[in-house]
């Protein structure tokens, strides 16, 4: 299959849709009165055209933009139709936000692949034809010399491209762009919004946000919409912007860039002209020059897009071309479940400081502590030291499995809420896929720590009581991942660093073992139901002295021993009555609780 195959492909799966809009207005809750964003507009984004949204700030730009795509629907009235319908088509467009984020850790080549799969089943387009599809996209968009380059080292512009790359692999019949200049230099916004204008002229209508475009940039589009205290105040193409202007008594400068005169204009610096440019923009003269009004629009569109093309490269031999007619769906969300999990996996391994360096640490602290305690497993005079280093094991896997699923989320969340929204996958999907990957790492951690501190501790080595002792360990670690994931979804990551330390130091409080259960008031022993620490610690504690454990070696040099007897340690710490298989019900349910609530936050925190 040749690039030229490729480009005929895209062109013909290509549905021209228009925009339709009317009576749109969208207000907001501010201090128990109503505020309006926009009021009562109307207007139509064609297939085959650039369309630019231009305003000063507080216009409604943003507001109108996430109306259209479907991201902003509370407060809003009117009609917004794509095409035939008013909802069905919404899956058929694309919103490319303002910022761009990507997985720092994968290359190009590896997020056009990896988006291509979950986008296109192989049924409809094999592996062989996707990278072709991909080798085409990145050579259109100027970006085959950066395919092996991370994503975390491109610069602004590339960025850019790649966003657009990437939600062009499935052929959407309608683009939105927030701000797509945002950040570049004036040679990467020209060549940016050309590239918007050339696939325009492929027959998808493409509209996006844009403040002051220099007088080259404005003169690419196709038509632009211009908004003001909430109001359309200009609709139609670049060149009839003076004339427009003219109609109101405002004359624009000889030399004078349109677009800032524009501006200017709406933003009050030669009067309030809102009310006399609103209801002029409403004439449908000014809607398209007179070259498209003659003629057919779309045709039109399309005649430069043949042109654009035919000066393009000459095509590569390859393999038999593909059919522009083959029908392209998406695959199954389990296959789309298969791909997430292996993405999950390849940035565990790549990201050095949440695999190899955790792993390091966990190894050099069990070391640490092992060395610090001692013999205090089979030493009846350290029982309590022993008890001691049961809650310095909880507290350690506590806290620093809950802080990078605390911190992790917040980066992610912006990444997954653009995939989610241009049906990249569901969000179940996805999360389901990070609980697979991060759990069998979570085990892998907590049974090294574990072992290593359980053999320099000198514990019992009897079977049983390890596997109970490192059971307890892991279910606690697990628990620890699902607040930790809680927490960055419901804060941001300062006051979830915060809130996670204070709720640590809450449970290592309630654990039993600083203040016995016992000596505790009945409203504060309730209190220590809702802390796994506690669960954990009493679970390690009756793994350790209970099933009639053989009397503790007593030193020689020492008369009594107090805690020789296992029985005494249980009886002592108020846990004699402890049950290990109701305290490990019991985490599993906390951490069920934790998981069930992530997921919930994280799909507000998505549609927020």
């Amino acid at each position: 299959m040749s690039l030229e195959s490729n480009s005929k492909l895209l062109k013909d799966r290509v549905k021209p849709m228009n925009i339709q809009f009317k009576d749109l207005s969208y207000y907001v809750q501010a201090q128990k009165t109503k505020k309006a964003i926009l009021k009562g507009i109307s207007g139509t984004f064609h297939s085959g055209q650039l369309t630019a949204i231009m305003g000063p700030s507080g216009a409604g730009k943003s507001s109108l933009m996430n109306i259209l795509t479907g991201l902003t629907k509370n407060g809003v009235s009117g009609n917004v139709n794509f095409g035939d319908s008013p909802t069905k088509s919404r899956k058929l467009c694309c919103y490319i936000m303002q910022d761009d984020h990507f997985h720092s850790w994968f290359t190009v080549e590896e997020t056009m692949l990896l988006a291509a799969q979950l986008k296109i089943s192989n049924d409809s387009m094999n592996m062989k034809e996707k990278k072709m599809l991909i080798e085409y996209l990145l050579d259109t968009l100027k970006l085959s010399q950066t395919k092996l380059t991370r994503c975390g080292n491109l610069s602004g512009g590339q960025k850019k491209r790649l966003s657009i790359a990437l939600e062009l692999i499935d052929n959407p019949a309608v683009l939105f762009l927030d701000e797509p200049t945002t950040g570049l230099d004036s040679s990467a916004s020209f060549d940016t919004i050309q590239l918007l204008q050339t696939l325009s002229n492929e027959g998808r209508t493409i509209v996006c946000t844009i403040h002051q475009p220099s007088s080259p940039i404005y003169n690419l589009f196709n038509q632009i919409y211009v908004l003001s205290k909430g109001c359309c105040t200009y609709q139609g193409t670049p060149q009839n912007t003076i004339e427009f202007l003219k109609t109101v008594g405002l004359d624009c400068p000889t030399y004078h860039n349109p677009a800032d005169f524009l501006m200017e204009c709406v933003n009050g610096e030669y009067g309030d002209y809102t009310d006399h440019l609103a209801a002029a923009a409403r004439q449908a003269k000014w809607r398209h020059d007179k070259e498209l009004q003659s003629g057919d629009l779309y045709g039109v569109q399309i005649v430069k897009m043949m042109k654009t093309h035919k000066e393009k490269r000459p095509s590569t031999t390859s393999a038999q071309p593909l059919s522009a007619t083959k029908h392209i769906y998406p695959p199954p969300e389990w296959i789309r479940l298969w791909l997430l999990i292996g993405r999950c996996h390849v940035q565990f391994f790549r990201d050095w400081t949440v695999t190899y360096l955790k792993l390091a640490v966990h190894v050099v602290c069990a070391v640490l502590i092992g060395a610090l305690f001692g013999d205090s497993g089979s030493n009846a005079t350290k029982q309590i030291a022993n008890l001691g280093s049961f809650t310095i094991h909880c507290v350690y896997l506590w806290y620093t499995t809950m802080m990078p699923g605390l911190l992790r989320f917040p980066q992610e969340i912006d990444i997954v809420k653009k995939e989610t929204f241009n049906n990249w996958y569901k969000l179940r999907t996805y999360y389901m896929a990070t609980l697979i990957t991060s759990t069998p790492v979570h085990i892998i951690f907590s049974m090294t720590y574990i072992t290593v501190a359980y053999l320099m501790t000198d514990q019992p080595f009897e079977i049983e009581r390890y596997v109970k002792f490192m059971l307890a360990a892991v279910i606690v670690t697990i628990c620890a991942d699902g607040l930790g994931i809680l927490l960055g979804t419901l804060l941001n990551p300062v006051n979830g660093t915060f809130i996670g330390a204070i709720l640590t130091c809450t449970m290592l409080m309630f654990s039993g073992f600083l203040i016995l259960l016992t000596h505790m008031s009945s409203l504060m022993r309730v209190l220590s139901y809702f802390s796994p620490i506690r669960y954990a610690l009493e679970s390690m504690v009756l793994a350790m002295y209970s099933n009639d454990r053989e009397n503790i070696a007593c030193p020689i040099d020492v008369m009594y021993c107090h805690f020789k007897n296992p029985r005494t340690v249980l009886r002592s710490f108020g846990m004699e009555n402890g049950n290990f298989g109701m305290n490990i019900l019991i985490m599993i349910l906390q951490l069920s609780a934790f998981k069930g609530l992530a997921y919930f936050t994280l799909k507000r925190k998505i549609r927020s």
